[in-house]
């Protein structure tokens, strides 16, 4: 879910920040992918999530940049309420679908209210498709085959890539979520469906030390003022409009100021919020298991082109348009 709201206040309170990527500035380097995200996005939209998984590859090594793609783990508990209430939304969305679908049979249905319908079930598909183990383990094993390293979260994905963004040890973080930004990524990749690496649009990155200068606040206020807009560990508490936010911590200066100007005087629930989002709680067994940190620690293990070429015949049909030569190519 990210944070509510953020992408209007960003382009509300520090539009500047916001440009398109320069590809090239990243050669030889690399960049964090949160990769489930993507994938269910294409599955979503009816697009091949292996397609895209193996165009995706191809743009990387075309612009020779190593992507790492991080898989999510178990939800932690914090995030327990803003699970239910998305899986209460599930439920409703498969309800509120069928209704849909069943409408879009009609053959007296207007031209205008077939788009509105389709348009409304687009956006229902987003809150009911899922990945099945086997489709996340094609999709590790398409890594494994092209060179890549992909690593499994013990927790939320998010987590490690802020860690590393954090130690400068990835330069850029490609993911659909904002709450990266709160969470100290400087250099946020974000795509729109299907864009890939080096698309002249479809792209837009988000410099965390630009929205700060523009939007004249801290890291610490930044972190607040997305906390009181609401976020997914704070499900059920009370949030603000950006821009109520914003001013209440420009003017009150931090969250517990702003809080009690608005009678809110349990702050403590936010305080947490606020510290998990900035990673102070974080260690490396919560972060990811022993074995890895040693795969994140070993040096690439290249294409394995047996294996490539064995996935390519077993999903040609999914594979079809992507650059095969591309693929065989070694990741820096």
């Amino acid at each position: 879910m990210g944070i509510r709201g953020l992408t209007g206040w960003i382009k509300w309170a520090a539009a500047p920040s916001i440009k398109e990527p320069n590809w090239a500035q990243w050669k030889g380097k690399k960049i964090g992918v949160d990769i489930l995200g993507f994938l269910y996005k294409a599955k979503a939209q009816h697009y091949s999530p292996l397609l895209y998984l193996g165009r995706l590859i191809a743009a990387f090594k075309k612009y020779d940049i190593t992507p790492i793609p991080i898989f999510d783990g178990k939800p932690p508990d914090e995030k327990r309420e803003a699970l239910k209430l998305r899986s209460e939304l599930r439920v409703k969305s498969d309800t509120m679908k069928a209704t849909l679908m069943k409408d879009l049979e009609s053959t007296t249905l207007s031209e205008a209210d077939r788009t509105m319908a389709e348009g409304e079930l687009k956006v229902l598909e987003q809150n009911t498709t899922y990945l099945t183990s086997d489709e996340r383990m094609l999709a590790k094993q398409l890594f494994y085959a092209c060179g890549i390293t992909a690593l499994n979260a013990s927790g939320e994905a998010d987590n490690i890539l802020a860690y590393f963004a954090r130690r400068e040890e990835l330069v850029a973080i490609i993911s659909n979520d904002l709450d990266l930004l709160p969470r100290g990524v400087q250099t946020l990749l974000v795509p729109d469906n299907y864009a890939l690496p080096g698309d002249k649009s479809g792209w837009v990155e988000y410099n965390l030390h630009d929205i700060l200068k523009y939007s004249e606040l801290n890291y610490e206020q930044f972190v607040e003022m997305c906390v009181l807009m609401g976020c997914d560990y704070t499900a059920g508490l009370k949030s603000f409009p950006y821009k109520t936010a914003y001013w209440a911590i420009r003017y009150k200066g931090d969250m517990y100021a702003a809080l009690k100007n608005y009678r809110v005087y349990d702050a403590e629930p936010y305080g947490k919020a606020a510290s998990i989002l900035k990673g102070l709680y974080e260690t490396s067994e919560s972060l990811m298991g022993e074995k890895q940190w040693e795969k994140w620690a070993a040096p690439p293990h290249g294409v394995e082109s047996e294996a490539l070429a064995e996935f390519r015949k077993s999903y040609l049909v999914e594979l079809a348009q992507v650059d095969y030569d591309l693929l065989r190519n070694s990741v820096v």
